[in-house]
């Protein structure tokens, strides 16, 4: 595999530190919870694409259900730690751009957590999207996550400078504040974005940038590939409500997912 993500991304998620974070949770979030209550019932009759697999942490409670399962990362390390963890299922290193390995139409769910897909730059964002699309079979079904852009301010709030209880905790709350805004110095001149990478902190700045987006506007990318049936969660929500709904687009939740499905019959 070539590309994909940037170095300073590649090089977090290969760290033993990192995979051993990722491979810590076991548990599904909400919006999780509720696709696979739905889907738990036709899971036998589907082979599943898990995109950006990680430690494993969807592979543990959506693997033993499909019919058939794929997991990919492009973190040798996080495929190396799937394969010992769980060695009943198959793993492999891929690029989430150019599914090449997958004929057209040949999964009927595609699932790509944890907003794997904003370490991608807009254009190769479309790429995945388009990829994903490309090999699922007519009426399949495509979920991803994606960091809210409505989310923003906490973010910035959390890096602000303050003066704290103790000297240590203080510089310590000056150096990420100078850190954060070395990495966003427009930021503020770019509130409220609508789309957009965002260096947010993430693993301590060791990994590149995100692209957060606004709920209507992931809602749009989805439409523009002719993706049906859209609706969205909040991370902490149980409950998808249709991408036309008007609470959407001032969501506050830290990140969204999209389910949508592929037009034509299953």
């Amino acid at each position: 595999m070539t590309g994909w993500a940037p170095d300073l991304s590649r090089s977090a998620y290969e760290s033993p530190d990192i995979v051993a974070l990722y491979a810590r949770p076991d548990g599904l979030q909400k919006p999780e919870q509720t696709l696979l209550a739905e889907l738990g019932p036709s899971l036998g009759s589907m082979d599943m694409l898990d995109i950006g697999v990680g430690g494993g942490r969807t592979t543990r409670h959506f693997a033993p259900l499909a019919r058939t399962y794929l997991g990919i990362d492009y973190s040798a390390a996080m495929i190396e730690h799937c394969k010992l963890e769980f060695p009943s299922f198959r793993f492999a290193m891929a690029d989430a751009r150019r599914l090449e390995f997958a004929a057209d139409e040949s999964y009927d769910f595609v699932l790509f957590s944890y907003n794997g897909i904003d370490h991608l730059e807009r254009r190769e964002r479309t790429m995945a999207l388009s990829e994903m699309r490309r090999v699922l079979r007519p009426g399949g079904v495509m979920v991803f996550s994606s960091h809210n852009a409505n989310y923003l301010p906490a973010i910035i709030d959390r890096f602000r400078f303050r003066l704290r209880t103790s000297l240590r905790e203080t510089l310590r709350s000056f150096k990420w504040s100078c850190v954060f805004w070395a990495k966003n110095g427009l930021l503020q001149y770019r509130m409220p974005l609508a789309s957009g990478r965002v260096h947010d902190g993430t693993h301590s700045f060791r990994s590149s940038a995100l692209y957060y987006v606004r709920p209507d506007i992931g809602v749009a990318e989805l439409r523009r590939l002719g993706m049906v049936d859209i609706a969205c969660a909040g991370n902490e929500s149980s409950v998808f409500v249709s991408g036309d709904d008007p609470r959407l687009p001032p969501d506050p939740n830290p990140w969204i997912y999209y389910m949508s499905r592929k037009p034509g019959r299953a």
